[in-house]
This record gives C-alpha cells, structure tokens and sequence, in this order.
C-alpha cells in the first residue's frame, strides 16, 4: 500500500501533491519538496488538527501564487539588482576557495586509479552524526549571548567558521547559510517552499582580532544578507560566476509547533519533532543526495544545543565529523577566551591535546640552551679533523680545514664591521664555499641570508632592503651573472677571490643561543617574499636532539655519507649540510648540473656509497624513473621524505626500488 503511494511526481503535469487514507484510520500526506517546505507542512498538520477538532479554517488573504507573481513583478523592475550589487561586494577582490578540509580523496588520491588507468569515484551516501551539548556549557552560551547582545545564529555562525579554518588552513571560509526566509507577516503562516540558502564568506585572517569582534561583524553581515535573501542562489551564481560551495550552516531556533497545536491533536507526538529533517530535506537533490558534501546544523532544545552533521561518507570518515564537532564543542567551552584574541582560543578538546602532547611526543629532552650552531660545529672539527666533511667535484674539504677556512672569512668580516645582529647575504651557486661562508657568518656573530643567483634582480633588491644589508657575499663564476647582480650601498666581497690562508686562528664566540644565526624568505609567489627567523638553538634543536628518541639518536651511527641535492635557498638542505655537519658526516654536494640529473645523483650515489636522502616524494618518485638513479637506489638506508603529501603509490614506488 504504502509502496504504491509514494512514487516519483511527474513535475511537468503535476499535481506535487497527493492524499490517502488507510482504513479511514491513517492520513497519508505526500508532497514534493519543491512545493513545501519544513515549516508549511507543520502549519498543513496544525490546520488538519484544528479542521478535525474545531470543525473551522482561517482563510488566507494571500496565497503563494500571490507571492511568486509579486517576486515576478519585483524581478522585472530591477528588484534584484541591488541584491545582486551586495553579493557582488561581498566576493569582489577576495581569494576565496571551497572549503578543503582533510578528506578520502587527498589521503589516496593515486589510490583510485584502477589497472585500466580510470578513476573509482567515491560513492556518494548521506550520512548523520549527532551530538549533545552539554548543559551546563549551553546555559554559559545563553548567558553570554544576552550579556553581548548578539544574535544567536552570528555567534553559532562564527565558531563554526572559526572550527572550519582550523581543519581547512583557510583564512577566509566560503560556505553557506539556509534561512526559513519568513520575515514578511504575510509569509509566516503560508504554505510554499521559501527556503533559501545563500552564500556568504566568513574570514579570521587577522590573528589579534578577538572572537567577539568576529562575532559581531558576522551579525552585521547576517542581517545584510538576510535583507538581500529573495534572489536564489543559482541566479547568484551564473551572475557573479561563484564556486561551487560544498558545505553549508543551519541554525534551528528552539520553535515548537507544538504550541500552535491544541492538546487534543489528532497525530503522534513525536511526528512534531521533525523539525530537523523537514529543513534536511530541503537541502536534498532529487536522487536523496544532500546537495552539500557537510550540512552542520546547530539546533536549540529546550535545555540544551545539540549538533547534527549531514555529511558525504563517501568523501569523509565518521572519525572526521566526529573530530569536527568535539573541536565545535571545545570552542564553545571556551568561552571566557572570546575576547582574547583568536589565535589563544583551544579548538581541540583536551584528550586529543593530552595525546598530541604527551602520548604521540613522549620524547621529552631537558638540555641547557646555551649552544651556538658555529662553535658546536668547531668543537665536532676539532675531534675529527682529518675526516673529510664535503666532497665537491672530487675535491675533498677536510673539518680541520673546513674550521680554518671559515675561521679566516668570519675574521675579515668582523673586522669590516659585521657582527651581531646584522644579516649577510649569500648569493652563490653550487659549491662547497657557500658551506665556508655560512659558517663564516656565523662565527662573525651575524646571521646568513642564502639568495640563489638565478632569483630576478627585483627579488634580490627587495630581500637586500628588507634586511638592511651592509655587505653581500658572491660565488659567482658566470661573469654576466655576476655583473647583472650588483646594488649600490651594499659592499660586495667575492667568495673565490678571499684568500682563505690568513686568519686561521680561532674566532671568539660574540653570540646567544636566542640570536638569529639564518633567514629563508618564502617564493613571493602570492606577493611579497616574507622572511623566516630561524635562531641558533632552534638549529642545535634540529641538529642535536631533534633526531633522537628518548635520547638515542634515530639512526645509531649506521649512515656515514649524505647527499646535498637541494637549493641552498630550500629548507631542506639544512638537514643536507648542517646536521651533518655537527655529526661528523661526509657531505657530498652536487654542482649545478648535477643537482638536478637523476643520472648524475645516481652516479654520485654509487661512487660515494651514500646512505641518506632527504628531498619532497615527487622528486624520488620522478628520479626512479631512471635506470641509473633506480639502480643506486638500493644504496639508500635513510629516506627522509616531507614538504609535501606522501601517499601509498608514492610509498610502494619507492620501497619497490629499495633493498
């Protein structure tokens, strides 16, 4: 019976509506979604009873028909251009994307590709997860809410954003908000469909600002948007060219129809509680698919919150929403902090926090921080002072000379004026003195600026501004190079040209561990390259004890030679040549045109029977590709892989070519 009742509409004839009886006991109301919403069909429930109870029926002065032809006539007048003009403001000159939280796809993105070379895609499938707040943590929110005089759906708004930017990396979150949009008197007991979703771009790019002051500025941009809420969202799109949104926000104030109903109500009492589904149902597409991949809904009881996550299954792990809410929550929790600044507020909950900190990091090391990178480096010279530190187109650079070398370019510095609490930059191509001058830089008690030649001159001019350099350090053997990167109020002293037999002596120590001992300045891809402080014991941090666990070090003295392949202006070849460095290792560094030919490295590691690597997967993935490069590859015992994601294809590619 029931089977043969409910069946698909036919949207073209109509009617979207039908009614059945069961033995003159069971009402049977199916209507299409398109006509109904959540709130009209409690307000058809509530009639029936009153019709069924009283025998009478409020007539309605206007109908739906009345509303549409209104919206019509609004259309043709321009109505909506200046609610088109808001959006347009909203989104202009802003860099927004769709929401990219942690998702099936990105941990096993190659994964999907089957033998034939096609992608599986992930099946779609709505699933809900619910939690309670609890009540003591509701009672604060209220209490809060009406001490700030702010809207309840802003301040539910603005955490969500807020747990979303964490998850995502995102400053500014693209998402959406779904209203009953029923502020009009005339509205609010007539059946339709009137609900509407409607984009909106929350942003937490400014570290210091206070979450009260975020809240605030959401509830403002709320009523902007609930006053411009009568254009759909797909006119919205095709006219300002909007990204697809993928998730969206709902919040159900505490409204029960069942004050509307009389006590003598002819249904079952928990077919009031419905509210959250009726609304959920407007979100879906015709196949049942929520048209959203995560559907957060903040719903107000009686006494308490509760939350209830529609989310893609096929897309999230539950672990996923699960973590998403718990961290939801913890905001919530952490109330007293709204008007601190957003950066201290806690956003996750304090088992998870327990684990990252003390069960995942058991390895805590007390150690004096009284070092300094150079004069570790020295003291490791001075115990093995014939062992060969760089091998460098077959050139073999000892420590004791290594020592000497820098001794005597960090006393040529001192005495031109460098010393603490300048900055020198080392513009120079592939070679072993870039090694010498960085420690020589040190050890005159400035910090290094590593700058690869081949950067644009406006670059170099602008990292050389932005430190306040007084001198520049060049190795530089192409002579148009070499003339092109010239600046005017900043010395230059070329590296191959110092003559690294005088001062040889030992330099006395000017620094702290807390001082800047280098600088990496980021691409400037997105704008202007910013610069990164990195301190002496940061670096002896990394050098010394970074590598070890529960004091050991990891890799127990069973690699003896490291190859140095990355850009000098990478961070990656700090554990190329300065952990190495303080271990006593052999560096072999690769020139400029072998840095890059995997069959060069490949022959390089098999000359010099390096064990240990480090570079991003992409690049040992690509390099496997050659013969000679794969051959050497069994060579390899330590493989440190990061700056990027490292999935299982890359994995099994390399553990097929390793021994």
């Amino acid at each position: 019976m029931l089977k043969s009742f409910v069946r698909p509409f036919d949207l073209e004839n109509g009617p979207l509506i039908r009614v059945g009886f069961i033995k003159n006991e069971v009402l049977l109301i199916d209507m299409h979604h398109v006509i109904c919403d959540g709130t009209s069909f409690l307000i058809i429930k509530e009639e029936i009873n009153k019709y069924y109870n009283e025998g009478t029926i409020e007539s309605v002065d206007i109908q739906f028909s009345d509303y549409a032809l209104n919206l019509e006539e609004k259309k043709k007048n321009g109505y909506f251009e200046n609610q088109i003009e808001f959006y347009k403001k909203m989104f202009a000159d802003e860099e927004y994307e769709t929401l990219n939280i942690p998702n099936k796809n990105d941990m096993n993105n190659e994964d999907n590709e089957n033998e034939n070379g096609n992608e599986n895609e992930n099946k779609s499938e709505n699933c809900n997860y619910l939690k309670e707040i609890d009540e003591i943590t509701s009672n604060n929110i209220d209490k809060y809410i009406q001490e700030k005089g702010i809207l309840k759906a802003a301040f539910f708004l603005s955490i969500y954003g807020f747990v979303l930017s964490k998850y995502s990396g995102q400053n500014i979150i693209y998402t959406s908000i779904t209203n009953v949009n029923r502020i009009n008197y005339h509205t609010q007991r007539m059946i339709g469909m009137f609900v509407s979703t409607l984009p909106i771009l929350l942003k937490f790019d400014k570290e210091d600002e206070t979450m009260l002051d975020i809240i605030k500025e959401n509830m403002n941009l709320l009523i902007d948007v609930y006053n411009n809420q009568d254009i759909s969202f797909s006119e919205l799109s095709k006219s300002l060219k909007l990204e697809n949104v993928n998730n969206g926000f709902v919040y159900q104030p505490n409204k029960s129809m069942k004050e509307l109903m009389s006590n003598t109500s002819i249904f079952d009492e928990d077919i009031y509680n419905s509210e959250i589904e009726d609304i959920n149902n407007s979100l879906m597409e015709e196949n049942g698919i929520s048209k959203f991949d995560i559907s957060f809904n903040l719903v107000e009881n009686d006494e308490n919150y509760s939350v209830s996550v529609e989310y893609n299954s096929g897309l999230y792990d539950k672990l996923l929403i699960e973590r998403l809410v718990d961290s939801y929550i913890e905001v919530l929790r952490n109330i007293d902090y709204f008007e601190t600044s957003i950066k201290e507020i806690e956003y996750i909950p304090e088992e998870e926090r327990n684990k990252i900190l003390n069960e995942f990091n058991s390895n805590k090391y007390e150690y004096n921080h009284d070092k300094v990178y150079h004069e570790e480096f020295s003291r490791v010279a001075k115990s093995n002072p014939q062992n060969v530190a760089i091998v460098f187109n077959g050139k073999e650079i000892t420590y004791e000379k290594l020592d000497q070398m820098s001794n005597s370019l960090g006393h040529y510095l001192r005495n031109n004026g460098i010393g603490r609490g300048d900055v020198v930059p080392i513009v120079s191509e592939r070679s072993y003195l870039f090694i010498v001058a960085f420690l020589a830089v040190m050890k005159s008690g400035a910090a290094y600026l590593p700058i690869d030649p081949e950067f644009p001159k406006e670059r170099i001019q602008c990292m050389i501004e932005e430190t306040n350099a007084k001198l520049m350090l060049k190795c530089i053997s192409n002579p148009e190079i070499r003339e092109r990167i010239k600046f005017e109020k900043v010395k230059e002293y070329s590296l191959m040209e110092h003559n690294y037999e005088n001062d040889i002596h030992e330099i006395n120590n000017i620094n702290r561990s807390d001082d800047i001992c280098y600088l990496l300045f980021t691409s400037g891809t997105t704008g202007k390259p910013k610069g990164t402080l990195i301190r002496h014991d940061n670096l002896i941090n990394y050098c010394i004890y970074g590598q070890t666990v529960n004091h050991k070090d990891v890799y127990d003295d069973q690699f003896n030679t490291v190859l140095a392949f990355s850009k000098f202006t990478f961070d990656m070849s700090v554990g190329e040549i300065h952990y190495p460095l303080l271990r006593g290792k052999k560096i072999i560094l690769c020139d400029d045109d072998e840095f890059n030919n995997p069959e060069s490295i490949g022959e390089l590691i098999s000359k010099y029977n390096i064990h240990y690597l480090i570079s991003v997967p992409s690049r040992f993935e690509n390099y496997l590709n050659n013969e000679k490069f794969s051959q050497s590859f069994k060579n390899i015992r330590f493989l440190l892989i990061g700056g990027e994601k490292c999935n299982t294809k890359i994995l099994n590619t390399i553990r097929k070519y390793s021994d």
